[in-house]
């Protein structure tokens, strides 16, 4: 469960990433201080501590005169985000796996298990499909979370988050939801196996998203 934003930066920074990764702040639109200002109601100061800090991270682009706007969309990032995940998120996994307790294994069976239910209550508006990514990226959290290396869960979820505004991309048209609810509990019930084919398992579910995006864009997928 996230925790709310302690500061106005934080929660600045926080909704700008949200509305850039659900495309309600579109690919290469400018962000303007007074324009943000207006749509969120926070002040000049925090919002642009927040756009410096999202252009830290990737989410937010910044150049010269031009000022911050939000990233385009293109094949090489998609590529580079998602070969950096199938390299650093198996690693996590595999840390995890070696050291998780009682604990971990009961969140990631509730959060299989949450993220199931809501794609059973499906509806097509994009409330639900905000709904649903919370549950999903609960899910990915949870499969990590016993990685002891914080850093490293850090990055993954950094990289999940920019794979997710690819994956928004699709909306819940491109979806096949059974397969989908299918691919994450048979991902959960390796992981919770212990059982080492998990691993690729994560690799080719990450990369699930960049093929059907590129396809979506009428591209290929790396050789």
């Amino acid at each position: 469960m996230e925790t709310e934003p302690a500061t106005a930066v934080e929660a600045a920074t926080h909704r700008l990433r949200e509305e850039i990764v659900a495309g309600s702040l579109p690919a290469e639109a400018r962000l303007r201080l007074r324009d943000l200002t207006a749509r969120f109601g926070y002040g000049a100061t925090p919002l642009r501590e927040a756009l410096s800090r999202l252009a830290a991270e990737g989410f937010v682009l910044f150049e010269g005169q031009k000022g911050f706007s939000v990233p385009p969309v293109t094949r090489t990032h998609l590529l580079d985000i998602t070969q950096s995940r199938q390299f650093v998120e198996p690693e996590a996994l595999r840390l995890a796996m070696e050291h998780g307790d009682a604990a971990w294994e009961d969140e990631i069976v509730a959060s299989v298990s949450l993220m199931r239910r809501e794609i059973e209550r499906r509806r097509a508006d994009p409330d639900w499909l905000d709904i649903y990514e919370a549950k999903h990226h609960r899910l990915h959290r949870a499969l990590i979370a016993a990685c002891p290396l914080v850093a490293l869960r850090a990055f993954c979820d950094e990289l999940y988050m920019q794979t997710t505004r690819y994956r928004r991309l699709m909306k819940s048209a491109m979806e096949d939801w059974p397969r989908s609810s299918a691919a994450h509990q048979s991902l959960a019930d390796a992981v919770l196996a212990r059982d080492p084919a998990a691993l690729q398992g994560m690799r080719d579910h990450i990369g699930t998203t960049s093929t059907r995006v590129l396809a979506m864009l009428g591209e290929t997928p790396a050789p």
